[in-house]
């Protein structure tokens, strides 16, 4: 991924805080919609390879 120098980055606050504060404390992590169809395609993937090894 490419880096672009001329962005401006913004303060977490309200809830987005408090959830990202639980996940550090408690270990774990957030993700968005795009993340999360990324993890579910990958998924998927790699189950069905799973299912059907071409051996």
């Amino acid at each position: 991924m490419k880096y672009s120098g001329d962005t401006i980055s913004k303060p977490v606050v309200g809830r987005e805080a408090e959830a990202l504060s639980e996940a550090i404390k408690t270990g774990g992590y957030l993700a968005n919609e795009q993340a999360w169809a990324t993890i579910h395609r990958i998924s998927e993937r790699i189950r069905k390879q799973k299912s059907n090894p071409q051996n």
